[in-house]
């Protein structure tokens, strides 16, 4: 209880017995308070009527006043004082008093305050992890007073040692065990509350059970093994809570494996490229997580490609003979071969001999040729021919673009296949006569070429195979041999000043040449600046910087020396001029209705120094010309320099004036004396350029724009004739219609020579030249502008009876002609009855308002494209088709009126050729009762 002391007034009366001291809060309550929360303690005088001014309330702590202000401080208020400390710690703690004054009158009251800290979490955990099926382990530490007191709560229930789940406390339960944990039940949020006095904290501890991983997935390849150059994949998934992480090791290597360009690491997933033998070892897979960790690994094998030694270089004499050894040694099933070039030789078991034998249709068809002793032999010596001609001209098309101006490169491929199928002729004889033989030994595969000739010199590659692939070893088989040239730059090479050029040439010798470039007879050397000289084992090249003042122009030698003979060859570097000014330039031999042809006198650009490389044309309309014209104002075109010149985009039937210039290296002339000319009126169209046709689903025929000649095309015209090969009836109907053919070309000879002498008399310059432009020539223009592309077999004649070739295979007609219609717009045309693997001949001519130029023509294999195939109704089935549904419906109208009226065409078969009456209604006529009429009849009779 507070100490009270009351005073005594001049009347001898107690101040208690007219007012009363009170302190809130009671003093129960002011023991063990909360530290750092606030507190506040009220002293109030009650049961006092007088003023408030007259009431004096004061707080002192230790006989000190408690100021107004600070962490303690006072707040006064009517009848009453509050006592304030901001924060409290426990050293604020101790005896608090309240002193009152009213009237002289004085009255204190006492109390002891004290502070105790509130319980304080230590180590605060609050997501706890433990393993699943263990005993799980939920810490709580709590830092308090004696009267401390802990208990846990889950789910809104207090946990104690009773509960059927089987708690378990200690350390003042701050620590709660819970028995083979297991996540589906336990998982939650636990509170741990702590209570000290009038302190209560508590500490949410949110518990998810954690499993440690287990591999689940670890995929290997098979046998444990990979194969060299490939790519094997090592697959390892783990289950685990949290998710795991993985690590791959390779053999006892401390660092996990890393990516790299070597390995591709994605989680469990572990990529290895390109396998060799330094990848084969033992391999593990760790996976991990905060709980612990669990690991599988294996040992993986690699599978070698075999090891191949062969010499870097034979080098014979011609006529001696030359064994190449190929050693080799690999894992499994391993089989060896030479190759050169298109030639492939190897050893052949013998019960693969038979086999080939069964299946000869099927060798053949791979043109496969084995040659052997006529005795059976457990051996035999196998060689491949080289690739079909027929692919090769596959090839050959489409390198190709147009014919026209590709004639020399087809000729030399040409040339090229026949001399490979002597090569391969040569090669089957020198077999056949056991010249060149193949034979196999232990690890070794030795071919033997006797009596060597300078056409075997060439590189061979031992490729010796298993399953895991193939190793090629090559040598170079060297005759030795003076240089022979194989190319050089060519006679002439133009250059100016200012300009850089090269030069150089390439030998074929056995053993390597030593190189010499000379000039007018002293030998060059390079200074690193404007002369530089590169050699390689086979061929050297010059290249020479000219400049103002500069002596690089001249007649350079290469010389080549090898020991066992010597060449030279010669290469002038011209200083190219500017070109003299066009001379005696005529446009008038042969007019054209949209372009112009021009030549010049013979011999002006004979030396090579001043020939030009285009040709500068200033273009003037006659009509549009005054007196004194501004040629700057006229148009400008620059085509390439030819012994005939082509002037383009002209306009027909129109007077032209020209001022012509040459242009080279060096520069440019003075643009030439005026020269006139004229155009013809329009012509048929060319021939389209290129004509081809590509299949998917359907084959689409394409071609390109011709010259309409100085009319526009108004639409294209395509014929599709399907083609088989020619039998012995279709040769005799042809001898027929070529004899026939014969007779009407004599009539057309004779019709066209009579025209042209008609057009001789009346246009003298024009008589001769125009004979070009006739259907004959326009036909060979136009074929040699066709272009052979990917799906272009080859240029056929012009004339449709004429039969194409197709290997030794004659073509000849078959089926009805298609002729199609195409839009000027267009340039492609998707047909729609064309049929997989069958021959057709396609033809496209462009039309203007003169006419139906001259066609342009190949011939197409399909495969097995068009993969769709529409069948077109002819005018003999459509025909047959209306009439039987044109009978039809006759027939049934007529049907309709027999049935309903007893009349048609039915009806009259019935009466006339049956001999059946022709219903019920002549029936009741007889029987008198046919109807009105009849009754009528009747009644008149019955009145008589």
């Amino acid at each position: 209880m507070p100490s009270i002391t009351c005073y005594l007034d001049s009347r001898q009366k107690c101040v208690n017995d007219r007012w009363t001291l009170t302190l809130s809060p009671t003093e129960e309550r002011l023991q063990n308070r909360r530290s750092g929360d606030n507190f506040l303690a009220v002293c109030k005088v009650k049961d006092f009527d007088g003023a408030a001014s007259d009431v004096k309330i004061e707080w002192y702590r230790d006989g000190k006043l408690i100021p107004r202000f600070g962490s303690t401080m006072t707040i006064e208020r009517t009848y009453s004082n509050q006592l304030m400390i901001n924060r409290p710690k426990i050293s604020d703690g101790g005896k608090y008093t309240c002193k009152t004054e009213i009237g002289g009158e004085q009255q204190e009251v006492s109390a002891e305050i004290s502070f105790v800290d509130p319980p304080k979490f230590l180590n605060i955990q609050e997501a706890q992890h433990p393993e699943e099926g263990t005993r799980a382990e939920i810490v709580c530490e709590v830092e308090g007073t004696d009267q401390l007191e802990v208990f846990w709560q889950f789910n809104g229930v207090t946990l104690d040692e009773t509960s059927q789940r089987g708690y378990e406390f200690s350390e003042n339960n701050q620590v709660l065990y819970i028995p083979h944990f297991t996540a589906k039940i336990d998982d939650g949020i636990y509170n741990c509350n702590a209570a000290q006095y009038s302190s209560f904290e508590t500490l949410s501890v949110n518990v998810t059970g954690y499993a440690r991983p287990t591999i689940t997935v670890f995929d290997v390849p098979n046998g444990n093994r990979g194969i060299e150059g490939h790519t094997i994949e090592l697959k390892c998934g783990a289950v685990g809570k949290p998710k795991p992480t993985y690590k791959w090791f390779f053999e006892d290597g401390e660092v996990p494996i890393a990516r790299s360009d070597k390995h591709n690491v994605d989680e469990g997933l572990l990529i290895i490229e390109s396998l060799n033998s330094e990848d084969a070892g033992s391999y593990k897979c760790i996976a991990n997580n905060t709980v612990g960790s669990n690991e599988r690994s294996f040992d993986l094998a690699v599978f070698l490609k075999p090891k191949v030694e062969l010499k870097y270089e034979y080098v014979a004499k011609e006529g001696e003979d030359v064994e190449l050894v190929c050693g080799y040694h690999g894992e499994g099933h391993v089989t060896a071969k030479f190759v050169s070039g298109s030639r492939e030789f190897s050893m052949r078991k013998e019960n693969e001999h038979v086999k080939s034998e069964e299946n000869e249709s099927e060798q053949n068809s791979e043109e496969t040729t084995t040659v052997g002793s006529e005795e059976t032999t457990s051996d035999e010596v196998e060689l491949k021919s080289p690739e079909k001609s027929e692919g090769k001209s596959e090839e050959r098309e489409e390198n190709d673009e147009t014919p026209s101006h590709h004639n020399h490169g087809v000729e030399d491929q040409d040339q090229e296949e026949q001399e490979e199928s002597k090569k391969w002729k040569r090669f089957t004889d020198d077999v056949h006569s056991e010249r060149i033989s193949v034979r196999e030994e232990e690890n070794k595969l030795i071919l033997t070429i006797k009596a060597i000739t300078l056409e075997d010199a060439a590189d061979y590659t031992c490729a010796v195979s298993n399953d895991a692939g193939t190793t090629n070893k090559v040598t170079h088989v060297g005759i030795i041999h003076p240089p022979t040239l194989r190319h050089y730059t060519g006679p002439y090479v133009r250059s100016y000043n200012g300009n850089t050029v090269s030069i150089y040439c390439d030998v074929s010798a056995v053993p390597s040449p030593k190189w010499h470039w000379y000039k007018d007879g002293k030998e060059v050397e390079a200074n690193g600046a404007s002369i530089q000289i590169d050699t390689q084992a086979s061929s050297t090249k010059l290249t020479l910087e000219n400049f103002d003042g500069s002596d690089n122009f001249g007649t350079y030698t290469c010389k080549a020396d090898n020991g066992i003979g010597q060449l030279e060859k010669n290469i002038e570097v011209i200083k190219v001029v500017k070109p003299p000014t066009p001379v005696g330039m005529d446009c008038k031999k042969i007019i054209y209705p949209n372009y112009g042809k021009c030549s010049f006198e013979s011999d002006i650009y004979e030396k090579e120094e001043s020939k030009p490389q285009t040709m500068d044309f200033l273009i003037a309309k006659f009509e549009e010309m005054e007196s004194d014209y501004n040629w700057s104002e006229a148009q400008s075109v620059s085509v390439p320099f030819e012994e005939d010149i082509t002037i383009p985009n002209l306009s027909s039937n129109t007077q032209y004036v020209v001022k012509v210039r040459a242009v080279n290296e060096a520069g440019n002339s003075e643009y030439s004396d005026e020269i006139s000319f004229e155009t013809a009126d329009p012509w048929a169209p060319q021939a389209p350029a290129r004509v081809e046709m590509k299949c998917s689903d359907y084959c689409t025929v394409s071609w390109d724009t011709p010259n309409d000649h100085g009319s526009e095309i108004s639409k294209y015209r395509v014929t599709v004739q399907e083609m088989k090969l020619k039998s012995a009836e279709d040769s005799k109907e042809e001898k027929e219609e070529k004899e026939e053919s014969e007779e009407n070309e004599d009539e057309t000879e004779k019709t066209t020579f009579e025209t042209e002498s008609v057009t001789e008399s009346s246009n003298e310059e024009i008589s001769e030249t125009e004979a070009p432009e006739s259907s004959e020539s326009a036909s060979t223009e136009q074929q040699d502008e066709v272009t052979l592309e990917n799906d272009s077999a080859e240029v056929l004649p012009t004339d449709p009876s004429t039969s194409g070739e197709r290997g030794n295979n004659e073509m000849v007609s078959h089926g009805s002609l298609v002729v199609l219609e195409v839009d000027a717009t267009e340039n492609q045309l998707q047909l729609t009855n064309i049929k997989p693997h069958s021959y057709y001949k396609i033809s496209v001519a462009a039309e203007n308002s003169i006419g139906l130029g001259e066609p342009a023509e190949i011939e197409y294999q399909t495969d097995v494209s068009p993969t769709k195939y529409d069948e077109g109704i002819d005018s003999t089935h459509l025909a047959i088709a209306i009439c039987v549904a044109v009978a039809f419906l006759l027939l049934l109208v007529d049907l309709g009126c027999y049935i309903t009226n007893r009349c048609g065409l039915i009806s009259c078969i019935c009466l006339n050729i049956c001999g059946k009456n022709s219903g019920a209604k002549q029936r009741d006529l007889e029987s008198g009762r046919g109807g009105p009429e009849s009754n009528r009849l009747l009644d008149s009779s019955g009145t008589r």
